[in-house]
């Protein structure tokens, strides 16, 4: 018996050894499996638990609640599923095309609409989400629910477990009431108009057009039934409208009848467009109409693990896997497809358009908050798609006359600040990605640095003119003034390194000088970045530690956190503070101040604080790595750790703030393998700490292999590296090092910090220099 017990004991040790290792020819585990898309769904996360493929157009999932992304895990009813989220964004809208299944026996018809009667409870414990998969089941009506999609296509199938009378409402007036314009007069979804039409005993079509976030937003579908309709009940401003196959207004529902004798399990396709109804079908016919629910499930796990596979790591535990896996999930949901299957879209213009021979990616472009880290980590795992990216924005740039700032539905919105197209595209042809009109690209980005106005946003036009004449942007004409002119300098900087790599000499002499714009919001008398007057006076009163969200001289921030946002000259910085001491004091500062924000209207966005440094917000998602600017990299290592493990968890409160189409969730990815790019365009990766024992990253020209020899929750510092078997002293790594052909780093970690890591200045990450 004792030796019976040996023998399964080992073998179960075997089995659980063999799951965590990683194999240069195959993978041991799915990553699919350490995915859990709850992860964020709760706190302010603002993770829809979606059904959907990589860079989809469709997110189809339950909708809780309709202000913010439409979905938290705290909620406990169920309102209906739509075909439209916006997953992880701060800002909320969509929600298009909400269907809800229900027995319609106990539904009275009264003639008045009652969306009481067919809202739902439900519970976690028969709730599961996996990637491509969503499954819930309605407590009131007996019925499950499972949701699958293709990359313009969704699935649904209801599996009524009593003897009911199957009925589904398709509802053409929910929306968003929360489109984040920050003009509450203008902050909910309006429909301006939709239809619905009865083609045929299987089949639905229609469309919505609405307001909101972005203007004239329209979503038209196909949709069909394995079970044959026996009728419709057409509600138009929710009263009941008797025999009529057709409806068209601004609050139009249906609710269609199944026969019960047919079959307890109905099953909806569904294929969208934003082009016309045309495209709809299409979209439909070609990516689901002939495939079954499992088939339609099973393509959309294989895109997934296709995708998650490119990077295998071995954690210290299940949970650090499980939250990278999540991680990188969420971060390859972005940018969103929105051309067709054809390559029709609808422009920035409102009009029809067509991309020739790429994929137009205009669903959803939260540029600002993913240029940091998620559109670097995308052109490591899908060049394909990172070269589209660009091509997208020259697109919206030839259509529009500026490069795209913040996107939604095609359309502009200017929502965020500065020019963040910038730092992506000198980052995406630094690294080689460059199939598309080089000099056009080039032209777009200096007509779009020069426009004295850029558009129209929150009550008042933004553009460059002000920065332009004075060098900063003045805190009496304009809000957020010390946040647009860091921003404006940054991407200067970036558009700098782009001529310089084109030589274009005067280009880059042009915008590398006008890059030191930051320094003249700098007040040395306070060693902090204030907010200037346009008679060159500071502004007072001034409160390092207050905010008023979107209203003050700093964008969803303070003082503290925005002082920081020099990626390109932490030298220039150290310089105006009076040396590297003093910026090292001053940042020591940033991570021990007590966290007190002050104001009656504080930006809910500066949250994941530790001290003042607010990891909950981008501005702040530098700031760790600029340690090892200064000659203590071991600074950045200790913080780094402290972020990873401590304000990330694989719970449903497990970020910190937002998580922001990707941002979040790539910074975890990258920061866990060890390093950050903290600039773009002159291809450098500052060293943080590893968190992965061991990591295969597959990419197009190789594969990069990084071990940390020693690691532990206690060994978090470096000690020493290697690269390609070769002592290596720096505390970069630049892009070629480690992604072209094969690479091997190895780190040596230990209990205390080696203070002479990096210290050098020949060893540190340059400043203003390529």
């Amino acid at each position: 018996m004792r030796f019976y017990f040996t023998f399964c004991l080992l073998f179960a040790i075997t089995i659980v050894f063999s799951k965590t290792q990683i194999s240069d020819s195959k993978i041991l585990f799915s990553p699919c499996d350490y995915v859990n898309p709850l992860i964020g769904t709760g706190g302010e996360g603002r993770i829809c638990p979606v059904a959907c493929v990589p860079f989809g157009m469709i997110q189809l999932g339950a909708d809780t609640r309709t202000i913010n992304t439409g979905y938290h895990y705290n909620d406990s009813i169920i309102l209906g599923f739509s075909h439209t989220h916006k997953s992880g964004a701060g800002c909320g809208d969509f929600l298009d095309i909400r269907f809800m299944p229900f027995d319609g026996k106990g539904l009275k018809k009264n003639g008045r609409f009652n969306d009481k009667e067919i809202i739902s409870k439900f519970y976690h414990r028969k709730e599961h989400v996996e990637p491509g998969y969503y499954s819930v089941f309605l407590e009131k009506h007996k019925i499950k629910v499972e949701l699958s999609t293709s990359l313009h296509c969704g699935i649904q199938r209801y599996s009524f477990l009593n003897n009911s009378n199957p009925a589904l409402l398709v509802d053409l007036k929910y929306g968003s009431t929360c489109a984040c314009t920050i003009l509450k007069e203008s902050d909910r979804d309006t429909v301006r108009n939709s239809q619905i039409e009865i083609v045929d005993k299987y089949t639905i079509r229609g469309f919505r057009i609405s307001d909101g976030f972005a203007s004239d937003q329209r979503i038209y579908f196909y949709l069909t039934f394995s079970t044959p309709i026996t009728s419709i009940d057409i509600y138009e401003n929710d009263l009941l409208t008797e025999n009529i196959k057709q409806a068209t207004g601004r609050n139009i529902k249906a609710i269609i009848n199944f026969d019960t004798n047919k079959s307890k399990i109905i099953i909806a396709k569904t294929g969208i467009s934003a082009v016309d109804l045309e495209g709809a079908r299409i979209n439909y016919e070609t990516e689901i109409k002939n495939k079954s629910f499992e088939v339609v499930k099973l393509n959309s796990r294989e895109l997934w693990q296709n995708e998650l596979s490119k990077i295998q790591v071995e954690a210290q535990n299940e949970k650090q896997r499980e939250i990278f896996y999540t991680s990188l999930y969420y971060t390859l949901m972005y940018p969103t497809t929105y051309s067709d299957v054809d390559g029709r879209f609808r422009g920035p213009d409102h009009q029809i358009h067509n991309a020739d021979n790429f994929t137009y990616y205009g669903g959803v472009m939260g540029i600002w908050d993913t240029f940091r880290a998620a559109s670097p980590l995308l052109a490591l795992l899908r060049p394909d798609v990172a070269n589209d990216y660009i091509k997208t924005f020259l697109a919206h740039y030839k259509i529009f006359g500026q490069l795209p700032i913040w996107v939604l539905a095609g359309v502009e919105t200017f929502q965020m600040i500065g020019l963040p197209s910038m730092p992506i595209i000198a980052d995406y042809y630094y690294k080689g990605i460059r199939n598309y009109d080089v000099d056009a690209v080039f032209e777009a980005m200096k007509t779009s640095a020069m426009k004295d106005t850029c558009g129209f946003s929150m009550g008042y036009f933004v553009g460059l003119n002000n920065y332009k004449k004075l060098g900063y942007v003045p805190a009496d004409l304009e809000m957020e003034s010390v946040a647009r002119t860091l921003e404006y300098a940054y991407s200067d900087w970036c558009i700098s390194q782009m001529a310089k790599m084109l030589n274009k000499t005067d280009d880059y002499i042009y915008f590398e000088n006008r890059s030191k714009s930051y320094r003249h919001v700098f007040d040395k008398n306070v060693s902090m970045m204030r907010g200037r007057l346009s008679d060159g006076k500071w502004r007072d009163p001034f409160d390092p530690l207050a905010s008023n969200h979107r209203r003050d001289d700093y964008c969803e921030g303070n003082a503290w956190q925005w002082t920081f946002f020099v990626p390109h000259d932490v030298e220039g910085l150290a310089k105006l503070m009076g040396g590297d001491e003093k910026l090292i004091l001053k940042l020591d500062s940033l991570f021990t101040l007590n966290s007190t924000i002050n104001g009656e209207n504080t930006s809910g966005d500066i949250s994941g604080l530790i001290g003042q440094y607010a990891h909950g917000n981008e501005p702040s998602h530098h700031i760790a790595y600029m340690y090892s600017y200064l000659g203590q990299p071991w600074k950045t290592q200790k913080y780094t750790h402290q972020i990873m493990t401590t304000l990330y968890n694989n719970t449903p409160d497990g970020y910190c703030g937002q998580e922001d189409t990707g941002q979040m969730s790539a910074w975890f990815v990258l920061s866990s393998l060890g390093f950050y790019p903290v600039t773009h365009g002159n291809g450098e990766l500052v060293i943080g700490t590893p968190l992965m024992k061991n990591v295969i990253f597959k990419h197009n020209s190789g594969q990069l292999k990084i071990i940390a020899n020693g690691l532990s929750e206690k060994n978090i510092y470096i000690q020493s590296i290697k690269l390609n078997h070769k002592p290596y002293l720096k505390s970069y790594f630049l892009h070629y090092d480690l992604f072209k052909g094969d690479a091997l780093v190895e780190f040596e970690m230990g209990k205390m910090p080696n203070l002479s890591f990096g210290k050098e200045l020949i060893n540190r990450p340059s400043s203003m220099k390529f």
